[in-house]
């Protein structure tokens, strides 16, 4: 499909071209027939003093040079004065006519229609041309940014759609491991989608990450319509589009707002593990980060915001008396303050000074620096958790002396990357989240002395041969030198175990989720390829 469509856009492109070069090439085929004829109807003379005219194909060969170089001399003879009154006309006849070509030509290269052609002719060449498993993104935003820079960074390849043309040219010029086919298009659009690459045999996938629910829905519904057995994942913001969106067929739902509760939650319970789920889901902080318990008490939640109704269904019967203050709040909220959250008597008569902690929860970034501010000056000692949407404002965020930052895109990021980069990831944080401190803070533990300040990564291995974890630890370093590593989940017939013993004797086709450094599990994969 992708070599289809860049066959048309090319004929297209082909076609414009013509059809706006018509009038510049007939002013230069004019100019030139019209030069040759004068240099074969103007009389000269041989040396001897003979007369001579020029035939047609000394008139051309002539003229060609005349147009574009000007200055390889007189031939076969010198010039009379009217043959170089002549050439002279020919000139600037034909330079000029050279000039208005080209100027044209420049024209027709900038045209907005032609310049999409062309780039469109582009994409579909270099998604045909893809020979590599690769993840179609629709949409690039923060969230596709975050996701795309780490995907080509495990050297998976990425092909983009998203309608802003700025994104799109910063596709090109991102520092990404590899290069990334974009194109400005809408995603939603079937025909776009198979132009793509949805029916490619290496399309691993759709990533559905474009802020827009609605959007994200079609591109769901048409992607699992139009190849049912892809892996479809897709952001969403809002529950009303939930179950529309499990009827389409998508395989995993991100919604941040839920993520984020279901974070809150660990840190409410156990604080080492929510240390475990950040180092592990974001891969790029370490283990050695210490674990600090969210107080339970009174919370200020600033504003009635998606994420404040995800905290508050998510938080219930965690001894936390939610506290809400918005001017138009739901009439289902207990204990609320009506009022603008900016407004620091609003707060004072919410009872700031009170609270334990107070979530800055708005859906614009300046009112929630602005509950901040407000915050320290009415009560400095308490912790603050902060909802940033943009990440051009992740700096003023990081002065704002949050204990919390909720990042929507990358939170979105972070939940595709434990999908697609370790679909076992998922399964071990829901088990996990059953089990309380003691073993979340012994499992911290571990990880701090096999991997310590490096950064931690997972990743889901095979097990190619019958033998225990130890000894294909041991395999992998007689090869490689010692590898850091902590086994998190052993899967066999669909029965996972956590955190299993290193004795533990294992068949091929088992999967075990493990946890390590960065060359750990390029050694690993490394070994199971081998």
């Amino acid at each position: 499909m992708a070599s289809s469509q860049g066959a048309l856009a090319g004929r297209h492109s082909v076609f414009i071209l013509l059809r706006r070069m018509r009038r510049p090439l007939a002013v230069l085929i004019l100019a030139y027939a019209v030069a040759i004829l004068g240099f074969v109807m103007v009389p000269g003379e041989t040396p001897d003093g003979k007369p001579w005219r020029m035939d047609f194909l000394h008139a051309t060969y002539f003229v060609s040079f005349l147009g574009s170089t000007i200055g390889l001399g007189e031939i076969p003879y010198p010039f009379t004065p009217a043959q170089r009154l002549w050439g002279t006309l020919s000139i600037y006849m034909t330079v000029i006519a050279w000039l208005y070509s080209f100027g044209a030509l420049f024209a027709v290269l900038q045209d907005p229609t032609m310049r999409r052609l062309l780039l469109q002719g582009r994409f579909y060449r270099l998604v045909n041309g893809l020979r590599e498993p690769f993840y179609l993104l629709c949409g690039y935003d923060d969230a596709g940014r975050r996701v795309a820079r780490e995907l080509t960074a495990d050297d998976m390849q990425v092909v983009v759609l998203d309608r802003d043309p700025e994104r799109v040219e910063a596709a090109d010029v991102d520092p990404l491991a590899l290069p990334v086919p974009a194109l400005e298009a809408d995603a939603s659009d079937p025909q776009v989608l198979l132009a793509a690459g949805l029916r490619h045999p290496m399309c691993k996938g759709v990533l559905a990450l474009t802020g827009d629910d609605a959007v994200n829905t079609k591109i769901v519904l048409s992607a699992k319509m139009l190849a049912p057995d892809l892996q479809v994942l897709s952001a969403v913001s809002h529950h009303v589009w939930h179950p529309r969106m499990a009827q389409a067929g998508v395989d995993a739902l991100i919604n941040p707002f839920d993520v984020f509760a279901e974070r809150m939650a660990i840190a409410l319970e156990a604080p080492s593990l929510h240390v475990i789920y950040e180092a592990i889901t974001a891969q790029r902080q370490t283990v050695m980060v210490p674990a600090q318990p969210l107080p339970k008490g009174r919370w200020l939640i600033c504003g009635w915001s998606p994420l404040a109704r995800a905290l508050r269904h998510r938080l219930r019967g965690k001894d936390l008396e939610l506290h809400i203050v918005d001017p138009e709040p739901d009439a289902s909220c207990e204990r609320v303050t009506r009022g603008q959250p900016v407004d620091a008597q609003v707060l004072r008569k919410a009872g700031i000074e009170d609270a334990q902690l107070v979530v800055a929860a708005t859906d614009v970034d300046l009112d929630n620096l602005a509950i901040a501010m407000a915050a320290h000056e009415l009560a400095p000692e308490v912790p603050l958790i902060l909802r940033r949407t943009q990440s051009r404002n992740a700096l003023l965020f990081r002065e704002a002396g949050a204990r919390l930052i909720m990042a929507t895109g990358y939170l979105i990021a972070t939940e595709v990357l434990r999908h697609t980069r370790a679909p076992l990831l998922g399964q071990f944080l829901a088990t996990a989240a059953q089990q309380d401190e003691t073993w979340a803070a012994a499992l911290l533990e571990r990880l701090r002395q096999e991997v310590g300040d490096q950064i931690l990564e997972s990743w889901t291995q095979s097990v190619w041969r019958g033998q225990t974890l130890r000894a294909m630890r041991e395999e992998v370093q007689g090869f490689a030198g010692r590898v850091h590593m902590v086994p998190l989940l052993h899967m066999r017939f669909g029965m996972a175990q956590l955190c299993p013993d290193e004795d533990l004797q294992l068949l091929p086709g088992d999967l075990l989720l493990l946890a390590g450094c960065h060359r750990s599990r390029r050694v690993f994969k490394a070994a199971s390829r081998g």
